[in-house]
Formats: C-alpha cells, sequence, structure tokens
C-alpha cells in the first residue's frame, strides 16, 4: 500500500520503494514483546489505525530495548504507515517515533533501517510537508554524526531543500557528497538525477568550477537506476540536453575535460548491464572530444557510439552523428557519406562490393588504445563472474561491442541465442543484436535481413525441404569459430 498523495515523480520514486504494511514481515518478537506484537497483528488486519499507531509507539517507548534491532526498524516502519493512513496524517508522530528508534542503545545503520527512513521521509515530502521531511533526514545525520550513510535519494530531499532557500554552497556540498560517498548506496531515480544535474549546474554558475560540475554530471548517469527516460524531439534526455547547453560550453580546462572523459570512458563496463547509462555516457564522451577539438578521437568515440547503441535509439544516433559531422567540418559532404554508409553499407545501392557505387566507411579501422584506466576497467569486467545465461552471454557480447571487437561479441551472441528461451522477447533482442554486429562486420544491411531468415526457417529455408530455391546460407559462418 502507498501512504503519499504527492507530485507524479514522488509517487513513482516511493512506489519504487515500496511502502508496505505487511506485518507478516516482521520477525518473531521477543517473548516480552510477544503479546503487543500479536495485539498489532490484529488491529492490522482489522485496518484499525489508532491503535497500530498506539501499539507500535508503546514497543518503541517502553520495550524498545527488549526489541532486537530489525524488530524495533520494523515497529518504526508501521508506525509510519498507520500515522500516513490516519487523517489528519500524524507527521509529528512519525518524527518522535523516529526519535525513539534512533535513542535505542548502538542502533546500527542497517540496510533496513536506511529503507525505512527513506520510506517515510519520502512520504511526508510527497505530502508536500517539506520542513518535517527535512526533519528526518536531519536526525538520521545527528545519529550518525554528520556522516552520510545509507541509501542516496534519502538525501536529496535535504540538499533539494537547501537549494531552493538559497544555501547555494552547502547543497553543493551535499550533493557531491551523496554522489560520491562509499557509505551511501542505491541508484537515483530519474526525477531525482534530473533535479541533481540542475543543482551541479546552479552551483557551479556559483563557484565557477565547470571542472568538478563535469565529474558530478558523470557521477549523477553513472548513480542514475537507468529506468524511466524520456528523450524530446532531437533524442536527448533533459539531463544530457542541460549537459550539451549549459555544462559542456563552461569545459575550458583541457586536464578536466580529459579527466571527464576518462571517468565516463572507465565507467562504461561497470555498468555495462545498463544499457542507457553506457549510451548516455558514451554521447557525453562523443561531445567532449568534439569541445576539445579532439576530430580524430570525437570520429572514433562516434564509431562507438553508432555500433553500441540500443536499438531504440539507432534513429537519434544517426541523425547525432550526422549533426556532429556537419558541426565538425562546417560542411554536409561527409554528413551525407555517413547517411549513405548507414543506408547502403559499403556496398552501395546494388548490394555488391567493388563496384562504382560502393560507399565509404567513414569511421576510423580502429577506435584506438585505450588509457590504461579504461582498459583496466573493461579487463576486470570481462573477467568479472558471468553467468551460462543468454542474458549474461549478451552483456558481456556488449563489452566486445565496446572494445571494437566485432567477431568476439558475434561469437558470444551466437551462443546467446542458442541458450536462449523459445520466448519472443529474448530471441528478438539478442537476434537484433546480432544482426546490427554481422553488418558491421560485412558492411552489407543485406546480411542482416539474411540472417534473420536463416535464424527463422534454417538452412533448408521456409518449405524445410534442402536443395530447393529457398534454401539458406548462415551469413555469420565467415565470422564463427566452430569446431
Amino acid at each position: 500500500m502507498m501512504f503519499v498523495q504527492a507530485h507524479a515523480h514522488v509517487r513513482a520514486v516511493s512506489l519504487a520503494l515500496g511502502f508496505s504494511l505487511c506485518l507478516a514481515a516482521i520477525p518473531s518478537a521477543t517473548a516480552d514483546a510477544t503479546a503487543e506484537f500479536s495485539l498489532m497483528y490484529a488491529d492490522y488486519k482489522a485496518q484499525r489505525w489508532e491503535q497500530v499507531r498506539d501499539r507500535n509507539v508503546h514497543l518503541l517507548t517502553t520495550q524498545r530495548d527488549q526489541l532486537t534491532d530489525r524488530q524495533a526498524t520494523y515497529c518504526y516502519q508501521h508506525l509510519a504507515g498507520a500515522c500516513m493512513k490516519l487523517e489528519p496524517r500524524e507527521f509529528d508522530t512519525i518524527i518522535k517515533g523516529l526519535d525513539a528508534l534512533l535513542s535505542k542503545p548502538d542502533m546500527p545503520m542497517t540496510p533496513l533501517l536506511a529503507k525505512a527512513i527513506n520510506i517515510s521521509a519520502y512520504a511526508i515530502w510527497g505530502a508536500r510537508e517539506e520542513e518535517k521531511a527535512v526533519q528526518v533526514v536531519d536526525k538520521l545525520l545527528a545519529h550518525t554524526k554528520g556522516q552520510l550513510a545509507g541509501m542516496r535519494s534519502l538525501y536529496f530531499i535535504k540538499a533539494r531543500h537547501l537549494n531552493s532557500t538559497k544555501k547555494t554552497a552547502e547543497a553543493r556540498k551535499l550533493f557531491h557528497d551523496l554522489l560520491w560517498s562509499e557509505q551511501c548506496t542505491g541508484p537515483l531515480g530519474y526525477a531525482i538525477s534530473q533535479a541533481t544535474v540542475d543543482c551541479i549546474i546552479v552551483s557551479a554558475k556559483a563557484d565557477g568550477d565547470w571542472g568538478k560540475a563535469g565529474t558530478d554530471w558523470v557521477r549523477t548517469v553513472v548513480v542514475w537506476d537507468g529506468r524511466g527516460a524520456t528523450y524530446d524531439d532531437t533524442g536527448e534526455t533533459p539531463f544530457f540536453r542541460r549537459f550539451r547547453l549549459e555544462l559542456l560550453p563552461k569545459l575550458k580546462d583541457a586536464k578536466a575535460t580529459a579527466a571527464i572523459v576518462g571517468q565516463a570512458a572507465a565507467h562504461i563496463p561497470r555498468k555495462i548491464r545498463a544499457p542507457r547509462t553506457c549510451h548516455e555516457l558514451q554521447k557525453a564522451i562523443v561531445l567532449l572530444h568534439v569541445r576539445a577539438g579532439q576530430k580524430k578521437e570525437a570520429l572514433a568515440a562516434a564509431k562507438t557510439l553508432y555500433q553500441t547503441c540500443p536499438a531504440d535509439r539507432f534513429d537519434a544516433v544517426v541523425d547525432y552523428i550526422a549533426d556532429m559531422l556537419k558541426r565538425m567540418d562546417g560542411s554536409i559532404a561527409r554528413a551525407n557519406r555517413f547517411l549513405d554508409y548507414v543506408k547502403f553499407g559499403t556496398v552501395g545501392p546494388d548490394g555488391k562490393p567493388g563496384t562504382e557505387d560502393d560507399a565509404v566507411n567513414p569511421f576510423p579501422e580502429s577506435v584506438g588504445e585505450m588509457p590504461p584506466t579504461v582498459a583496466d576497467a573493461y579487463k576486470e569486467a570481462i573477467e568479472g563472474e558471468w553467468q551460462e545465461t543468454w542474458e549474461d552471454k549478451r552483456c558481456l557480447a556488449m563489452l566486445y561491442r565496446y572494445m571494437d571487437e566485432p567477431k568476439k561479441a558475434l561469437e558470444l551472441l551466437a551462443d546467446a541465442f542458442a541458450v536462449a528461451p523459445m520466448k519472443p522477447e529474448p530471441l528478438q533482442l539478442v537476434a537484433g543484436d546480432m544482426a546490427n554486429v554481422l553488418i558491421q562486420l560485412t558492411g552489407n544491411p543485406a546480411d542482416g535481413d539474411r540472417l534473420a531468415q536463416f535464424l527463422k526457417f534454417g538452412r533448408e529455408g521456409k518449405d524445410g525441404k534442402a536443395g530447393t530455391e529457398d534454401d539458406v546460407v548462415d551469413p555469420r559462418e565467415p565470422y564463427l569459430k566452430r569446431g
């Protein structure tokens, strides 16, 4: 159940957190508290929220020391839930319950406690009681002696409040700390990520540190959960558009720009299971090279972006790269050659290599050597633990696609297709990836259609008979190592 009536993005955050009054999840209490817990169960089933509130208050204030840390945390969570069900909602009781919980001797900062506090804070904030929500965060900070611990999104409430009350320097520090603190866990939702970028840019305008703003922007993308993205007519997310229009033009220091590129590139292999995140980071790398006047590096990065983009972003990426080439060259010649390459491959309109209409591959043969830190990140990712599942094989193939090793990627995708279940979604996803990689290798878009026919009908073709006109040759054969 949810206890939030709030803005759409707040409601989405709360739904994702799953605020629940399922008392069956509470572990057995100690002997002295068992009777009280049992009565609370009965009140919950009857939806007697006042009694649920009163019994949890009683447990937290009179039997707190008899409760385990886990039991006490559950009491607070359900107290908050009951208070949000009452009319009027009892925000002060939630805050007092938190005081009681945190006064339990040596109460540790556990993931369960972080989640419980996060849920109640967002429930209060979603009810437009921002000051009281900030009180919840402040009490946690007092408990941890100012050290950030627990869920990142919790501290966003206070950081946003500081920013809205013009305490820019304090907000900047808190946003920076919640992004980089090793004790903070959990991803940021899409709405929170956008608001974080807002604060980063506002703060940079105030203190002029655009290099720090750039690394914080990359970090925001990295800790974004990869979901909920919306794209405008140009194919950009709002936080990427702000990067391009407001942050990028201010990056004039070559060392700072290089550091941002390195940070973004090193995070791609670490976030390979979040393709949206990787896509946003690679787009930024392209623009950072363009901004630095590094045309060769920009074209290599654009090649990687083109070869690795999610299927539903393909058209947007084509427009993006064509526009980049036009801006770099001051003419449309190379942009048009790129568009011809996308449409016809290197074989040209007649589909035959070695003829007059062959198109030119606009990209360099290689994306170049990776910096040591980036190469180490890819090595670590490849040597990580991978399961014999189609999902893992597909992710591993994407690593090799980013490394510009399409043959290895094709082999892994063939394996992924072999172990994928006989269901439309996984088969279509893997087949789509294979077609893209195969076209990259052959330079002929028609091979994508040939592969689709082979995967669907096999060598015997649609009629299922060998030696007839509709027999199909597997176009992957020249590139697959098979014993």
